[in-house]
């Protein structure tokens, strides 16, 4: 059976002292890239400094951990308690590790238990702990509430938003983001011959766009030279919207446009991935739909 390695192994030329050194490097590297706030100026301020990087804001506490479902669990014991927080702590690890790891984006973040917050978390309308919000240029675009699924959303969000993906690659090496018609045509257009070209169509603030665009990226990496990406948000780019609403009847999103030789030869709308890959894998020749089978299969499993 395939088993997930449970610890990272020390480097081959480091010994436990210098691991030592180097987890306070990254606790410091962690320090400065996470930036907590206390009141409205400070957060106006932040959000003035990031420009229009990604910022990603997390309001949390280390007493409070809800569900983020209609009705939360009644803990009755102590025992339960301290479990029920044991999600949220974790969450703290994995927000200071992807803090670290993207440096393109803003990470903030609120104490919901330090008193001098409570009037920010108000403004902020936050009544779900621990809450994550995605924001750019000053707009928010999507919130996360409670600690259900949060881990998997925050790396979505990021991946989404903020172009970052593992191992230190940005998304848009494999999806090209398109910001015209002008784009639109020549993407389509220039590919080799027979090239199978997807084209991604969503929105920023499309919750199953965000959820969906981690099956686009693994589908983009996997079928390099087989098959070209792009991804057109349409709310950032108003002409390309009036192109593909008008001239293409694009009604929802995300819509998958499939193109060959720069005609179109179908689409897929809808946020299930599993679809997607299917119809992607049927606009292949069998022998690449084979080769991206396996290591789509492998990339699961990795």
């Amino acid at each position: 059976m395939h088993r997930r390695q449970a610890c990272a192994a020390l480097p081959n030329d480091e010994n436990p002292e210098q691991a030592v050194q180097r987890r306070l490097r990254e606790s410091e590297e962690v320090a400065e890239r996470v930036k907590f706030l206390q009141d409205r100026v400070e957060l106006d301020a932040a959000l003035e400094r990031a420009g229009d990087s990604l910022v990603v804001l997390e309001v949390a506490s280390e007493e409070i951990c809800q569900t983020g479902w209609d009705e939360e669990p009644e803990l009755q014991w102590d025992e339960d308690k301290r479990a029920a927080l044991e999600p949220c702590l974790r969450l703290k690890h994995t927000f200071a590790r992807i803090a670290r790891d993207c440096s393109d984006a803003v990470f903030l973040a609120i104490s919901a238990d330090d008193p001098k917050s409570k009037e920010l978390v108000e403004e902020l309308q936050v009544k779900t702990i621990p809450t994550v919000q995605f924001i750019k240029n000053k707009q928010l675009l999507w919130e996360h509430k409670g600690i259900n699924k949060l881990e998997q959303n925050l790396s979505e969000g990021v991946l989404y938003y903020g172009d970052q993906a593992a191992e230190n690659l940005k998304a848009s090496s494999f999806v090209k983001d398109l910001h015209s018609p002008e784009e639109f045509q020549e993407f389509v257009k220039s590919q080799d011959k027979d090239v199978l070209t997807v084209v991604d169509v969503c929105a920023s603030m499309c919750e199953p766009c965000v959820h969906i665009f981690p099956a686009v990226l693994a589908l983009a990496r996997n079928f390099e030279k087989h098959a070209a990406f792009a991804r057109v948000q349409l709310d950032e780019t108003p002409e390309l919207e009036a192109l593909l609403a008008g001239s293409l009847g694009i009604r929802d999103v995300p819509t998958f446009l499939f193109y060959r030789n720069g005609a179109a030869v179908g689409r897929h709308v809808g946020g299930s991935r599993a679809d997607l890959i299917g119809n992607i894998l049927q606009q292949q020749p069998i022998d690449c739909r084979r080769d991206a089978e396996w290591r789509l299969w492998h990339a699961s499993r990795a």
